[in-house]
């Protein structure tokens, strides 16, 4: 492929993150260089990637960098010109550089230089108007006769690449992004400046018309516990990326209590916690947070969106070479593309064009999709490309949006209409419902069924037995007081994660997986008369087990997850404990690769029976001779296992002389066994219950591993543990 020519390039993936209404797109706008938008809309779980060429404008500014949008006719543009080895015209959304130059005389407008070794510019002039059907296909055409004709290894032209996503700030979609949106390579926070860190933000959720949909309501988290979820799943994550921290409403920064400085002291401590690397306003105080005002940007704020935009561009990664062809391919499927999709076959059919197929084309695929740019699931939908991500995003941010109407505005409820109830309170999507969106589905290619299929593949959704399909992230929030409640009774598990808390959308992933399945392995929402759920929150939910008597609740704590369970007998508890346990450890596993999540920890613990602090808190689990509880807060203090406290382990401890075992400890000694089959049938599994396991797991090596090790405890075979 690179015979045909190739283009150097970088690309940086920002993403956005923060509360909903702390300015995150006002701010996107300020470093793009553009106005603020002119109405409050919110964003859905992600905004389209924006894509922005990073470049000098010389003649005007020297050794300044500048960021402008780029679509898709300014690309083909680029190619064409790179190929003719003359200028072209742009006439499109760079015009936005005129108009901040109002002063300059057409012509003195500045050319933008692709690389400084390249002879290739682009001449920007407003004034000429041309066809953009007539123009775009020409140059398609010019670039597919050029890649047909072309021959020799030849660098064409070098860019920056800066992609910016853009997301919601409301909680459900802080469970549901990570879903969709992984390996970026700089997180933004953007927090405001007028509230405290422990401020708990009001929500707003407002439509493309500028106007609320449904009613206020404060958010269960605190700005500071939004960002140190959003650092735990970025501690996580497989990459290191860079951590930036803007703070909105500059001009009003003086009416809260906690002064930028004491804000900036919280923030480094959760930073330093987990070692990120982190952009300093100022490296030697320690300051991380970059002040500005979006809605009304002046100079001041300018300037600070140009430091930032000149330290993202010094740390852009080491650039790649990629094909001409590919860097076209996007550009001729997206305009080809159905409301943004396009079957497989139909991408393969374009890309030929280019000489892209076989391999070539599924490296070329695989590229666009960890960029971004597409989304393709090949295991669920395998003829389906999405050539536009929000086409995808865009089903989820209107069930969101539905809901929002729904909680908001009780009377507008539609008589009848069961379903639409069982959505606003119980989180349970039905193809009625689905129905009610005819925006972006494509006969043949994306249909309603596709999408639940996609969800579920992705472990947002878990199909009922009543046929419903239940989407964790879309449960409202239970008060903390009838939480405790739970907490108070028996001796609920704690996993409690190290030294943090809970990674973004691991919960609603755990319960979706936990869901799933069939009849006896499925864990079903508990219910009380005419089938109303027992207790289904977001935060706390409570399921019973095919076969089982017992109701198990799990709670999401922020920073541990709590099991407890109630049964009519202590001995059905007994029988039980450590099962549930077993399930709920492969369903983090399982949650985390979904998520790409890696090196998850967390450990047992329980609520301190101790009286040295009125306030909940943790004894962690610590084993010598016997188990032991110990108190995290008064060390001095610990005891002997109860009865209650034992039983969450009866079945996970294999004892040997002087030396014990736990379920835990055998898995993690087996972190770096690759040819776990063969070390199944070393230990006396046979052949068709190893394939059975692989199957089951879908090939998942982490998972095979979880449940053979789990098969060769509870069986007899000829290699068991006690023979």
């Amino acid at each position: 492929a690179m015979a045909k020519g190739y283009v150097e390039t970088s690309v940086t993936k920002c993403l956005i993150l923060g509360a909903a209404g702390v300015g995150k797109t006002h701010f996107k706008h300020l470093l793009l260089n553009e106005s603020p938008p002119e109405k409050r809309v919110s964003t859905g779980v992600a905004d389209n990637p924006v894509r922005a060429v990073s470049c000098t404008l010389t003649g005007v500014v020297q050794e300044e960098d500048d960021w402008f949008r780029v679509n898709n006719d300014e690309l083909l543009q680029m190619i064409g010109t790179a190929i003719k080895d003359e200028k072209v015209t742009i006439a499109t959304s760079l015009e936005n550089v005129v108009q901040e130059l109002p002063k300059m005389p057409i012509k003195e407008l500045p050319k933008l230089p692709i690389t400084e070794a390249s002879n290739v510019t682009l001449n920007i002039d407003i004034t000429k108007e041309t066809s953009q059907q007539s123009s775009t296909e020409a140059l398609q055409n010019q670039m597919i006769q050029y890649i047909n004709t072309s021959s020799g290894k030849k660098k064409l032209f070098g860019l920056k690449w800066i992609q910016f996503i853009d997301s919601g700030g409301q909680l459900q979609y802080h469970d549901i992004l990570p879903l969709f949106v992984q390996n970026c390579s700089v997180i933004i926070f953007v927090l405001k400046l007028s509230e405290t860190l422990e401020h708990q933000p009001t929500i707003d959720y407002y439509g493309i018309d500028g106007k609320r949909v449904g009613k206020s309501y404060q958010s269960p988290l605190s700005h500071k516990k939004i960002i140190e979820h959003c650092l735990e799943a970025i501690h996580f994550s497989q990459n290191s990326p860079l951590i930036i921290t803007v703070g909105t409403h500059r001009d009003i920064a003086d009416k809260c209590d906690e002064s930028i400085e004491k804000k900036d002291q919280q923030l480094e401590a959760l930073n330093d916690a987990k070692c990120f690397r982190v952009l300093y306003k100022n490296a030697k105080k320690k300051k991380c947070i970059y002040s500005v005002n979006g809605q009304d940007p002046q100079d001041e704020d300018k300037k600070v969106a140009k430091q930032i935009r000149k330290n993202i561009v010094s740390m852009s990664p080491t650039p790649i070479k990629m094909p001409i062809a590919w860097f076209g391919l996007e550009v001729l499927l997206q305009n080809s593309s159905h409301d943004g999709i396009l079957s497989l076959s139909e991408c393969q059919s374009h890309a030929k064009k280019m000489f892209i197929e076989g391999d070539t084309f599924s490296a070329a695929l695989n590229y666009l999709v960890h960029q971004n740019v597409f989304l393709y699931y090949p295991e669920v939908l395998p003829q389906t490309v999405f050539c536009d991500p929000q086409v995808v995003l865009s089903k989820v941010s209107e069930l969101v949006e539905y809901l929002h109407k729904l909680r908001g505005n009780a009377d507008e409820d539609e008589e009848g209409e069961a379903y639409i109830a069982r959505f606003k309170d119980w989180g349970l999507l039905s193809k009625e419902l689905l129905g009610k969106f005819e925006k972006f589905y494509v006969k043949d290619l994306f249909t309603p069924d596709d999408l639940l299929k996609l969800l579920e593949s992705r472990h947002a959704i878990a199909v009922m037995e009543s046929g419903d399909y239940f989407m964790p992230a879309l449960l409202p929030h239970l008060n903390l007081d009838k939480i405790l409640l739970y907490l108070k009774q028996g001796t609920p598990l704690v996993l409690r994660f190290v030294n943090s808390c809970i990674p973004n959308g691991l919960f609603c992933c755990l319960v979706a997986h936990l869901t799933k399945g069939d009849k006896s392995s499925r864990w079903d929402v508990c219910t009380k008369c005419k089938d109303e759920p027992l207790c289904l929150y977001r935060n706390c939910i409570s399921f019973t087990r095919y076969g089982h008597r017992e109701t198990v609740t799990l709670i999401d704590m922020f920073s541990y997850i709590a099991i407890h369970i109630q049964a009519d007998k202590a001995k059905d508890s007994m029988k039980v404990c450590s099962k549930i346990r077993d399930c709920i450890y492969k369903g983090i596993s399982i949650a985390s690769t979904v998520l790409g999540y890696s090196g998850v920890q967390f450990e047992d613990a329980f609520i301190c029976p101790c009286t040295c602090s009125p306030d909940l808190h943790m004894a962690t689990v610590e084993k010598g001779e016997k188990y032991i509880w110990k108190c995290s807060i008064a060390t001095a203090c610990s005891g002997d296992f109860t009865e209650d406290q034992a039983m969450w382990f009866a079945a996970n401890t294999i004892s040997t002389g002087d030396l014990t075992f736990t379920f835990k400890n055998i898995i993690i000694a087996l972190k770096r066994v690759v040819e776990w089959k063969r070390l199944g049938a070393q230990l006396g599994i046979s052949i068709s219950k190893l394939k059975e396991i692989d199957v089951n797991n879908r090939g998942q090596v982490a998972d095979c591993k979880y449940d053979m090790i789990q098969f060769w405890l509870e069986s007899d075979t000829s290699c068991s543990w006690n023979k």
